[in-house]
């Protein structure tokens, strides 16, 4: 199978396969291989380090191309943009999919504190659909912007040096003697090499694609996003509102501030920062 030509190979005696050999067996041999593009982290190479417009959608889609068979039609009809497109190719007992192409996995599976449920789970499935899915690709500024669920599917990371230029690191593991419940792992350099842009009316496609793929996740953000601004506003308000209460004391159970009902309803399990100021309290 010829993908892009790469222009320098890996000295390194101990591996015995290329990238395309590795290709090759995800597909024949019925492999799932997760392979991630990114460009912020430098690799063996020096780089320029940024997280966007050095060509990973770009290098994506070639290596989608050339695994679909040349197909670009085929790119696009396996092209994601959230988990729910990937899910929708890995329906049982379906055709399988030489390679699909997830676009800016950062932008639904972020990093974050807690991942949602359905990205776990959809992780443990991917980890299990050879017979559906051969190669997943994703794009992502770097291995770290990506939920760790699906950060620990990555056989290989591709990294874009400059903007047509990349190289490949393989992900490997090995037994902590020390640890072993917890793995040790490394990069192994294989090769490095060129790709060049896409053809114009495959990159107009693309872009339209990407903007109906953006329009998808859009609406969630705005309104998280008018969510926050209120969130903030009412903030400020309390800030700058003067809130006057009554120590009152509650049977034995100790003592509570009392403040006028509207206050109460409008702030009822908030819970509210209030400066001290003595002053004598009117009588009951």
């Amino acid at each position: 199978m010829t993908l892009l030509e790469p222009t320098k190979q890996t000295p390194n005696l101990k591996t015995e396969k290329d990238f395309s050999d590795y290709l090759h067996d995800a597909i024949k041999k019925n492999f799932l291989l997760v392979i991630l593009i990114t460009s912020q982290t430098q690799g063996k190479r020096k780089s320029a380090n940024l997280p966007f417009g050095l060509g990973k959608s770009t290098l994506a889609f070639w290596l989608s191309y050339y695994l679909n068979g040349k197909d670009w039609n085929k790119v696009f009809e396996y092209l994601c943009g959230n988990p729910y497109d990937v899910v929708g190719l890995l329906e049982p007992g379906r055709e399988r999919v030489r390679a699909a192409l997830w676009d800016a996995v950062q932008m639904t599976a972020p990093a974050e504190q807690g991942v949602p449920r359905v990205i776990r789970k959809m992780s443990s499935y991917i980890s299990d659909t050879r017979p559906e899915l051969a190669c997943l690709i994703m794009t992502a500024s770097n291995m770290n912007a990506i939920c760790a669920p699906l950060r620990k599917l990555v056989v290989f990371e591709v990294i874009i040096a400059e903007r047509g230029e990349y190289e490949i690191q393989k992900i490997k593991y090995h037994k902590n003697y020390k640890q072993p419940l917890m793995d040790l792992s490394n990069l192994e350099y294989l090769e490095e090499g060129t790709f060049p842009a896409l053809p114009k009316e495959i990159q107009d496609r693309y872009e339209k694609w990407r903007i109906g793929s953006k329009a998808k996740i859009y609406p969630t953000l705005k309104a998280d996003c008018e969510a926050y601004m209120k969130l903030q506003e009412e903030q400020a308000e309390l800030t700058d509102q003067s809130i006057t209460g009554t120590v009152i004391k509650i049977g034995n159970s100790g003592y509570a501030i009392k403040i006028p009902r509207t206050m109460g309803e409008k702030y009822h399990h908030q819970l509210l920062e209030l400066g001290v100021k003595d002053k004598q309290a009117p009588e009951p």
